[in-house]
């Protein structure tokens, strides 16, 4: 059967990190549902459920950066479009501060299971990969009651890597800890912490020019910006390393 002749296109769902200030946070994903367009391009499609099969459902979101990402699921969908992603998660959740694991509560129902709109068209025959940006250092806040720990309340973003490209880079001196932001017009695109064996990062799901900021963990040192940044599908852009200067 050529790719003309096929009716599904093979979607896999990754779920990648943004940053956040715990040593691990630790996520149960049950899997992710997918809504697409159904007959004659009208939203009127049944949910396909993509099961995560590992059989340990957590993940350490922290874990995920530079290339390191999570498969929640995988299938087959009819052409057309995909037009909303469902993460389903499990109650299973914390994190960890200081070696201490501390419960990461989610108290309101809606966000068991939070939503993102999008539009993939999806054509006969092509692989595609699918990415879920869990960004933890706005989706976590600490509980009004200190017995409860912190409140988890998802952020998301989504992108595809075939619309969309990336920037890479490292800081110096290595082992110091920064989160790094891709920042368009007044909106943060992106975000990521620092591969802190390496001293490299890497933004992920950008495109077109932006600003990237880096703000050190360490107050000793300063804020560093790098304008004008340009990204194009489906390539990295690589900037010169950032070495860190110590505040006047």
């Amino acid at each position: 059967m050529t790719d003309g002749e096929r009716s599904t296109a093979l979607v896999n769902v990754f779920v990648i990190d943004a940053p956040g200030d715990f040593e691990e946070v630790w996520v149960e994903i049950l899997g992710v549902e997918v809504k697409t367009t159904g007959t004659r391009g009208q939203d009127n499609a049944n949910p396909i459920f993509f099961e995560n099969v590992q059989s340990n459902k957590q993940v350490n979101l922290s874990s995920l950066i530079l290339d390191k990402q999570f498969l929640v699921g995988r299938g087959e969908l009819l052409v057309g479009a995909i037009t909303e992603l469902t993460l389903k998660l499990g109650t299973d959740h914390y994190v960890v501060i200081d070696g201490a694991r501390i419960p990461l509560v989610i108290e309101n129902i809606e966000n068991q299971n939070p939503s993102l709109t999008v539009n993939y068209p999806l054509d006969p025959g092509i692989s595609y990969d699918i990415f879920i940006d869990f960004e933890v250092f706005r989706s976590i806040t600490a509980s009004p009651n200190p017995a409860n720990g912190f409140v988890l309340k998802p952020k998301l973003r989504s992108f595809t890597r075939a619309d969309t490209g990336e920037i890479a880079g490292s800081i110096l001196p290595v082992k110091e800890n920064a989160v790094v932001y891709a920042i368009q017009g007044k909106d943060t695109v992106s975000s990521t912490a620092i591969d802190l064996a390496t001293g490299k990062f890497k933004l992920r799901g950008v495109l077109g020019t932006h600003t990237v900021s880096i703000i050190p963990f360490n107050t000793n040192y300063q804020s560093e910006t790098i304008p004008n940044v340009n990204v194009e599908k489906r390539e990295i852009t690589q900037i010169n390393a950032i070495t860190l200067r110590l505040k006047p």
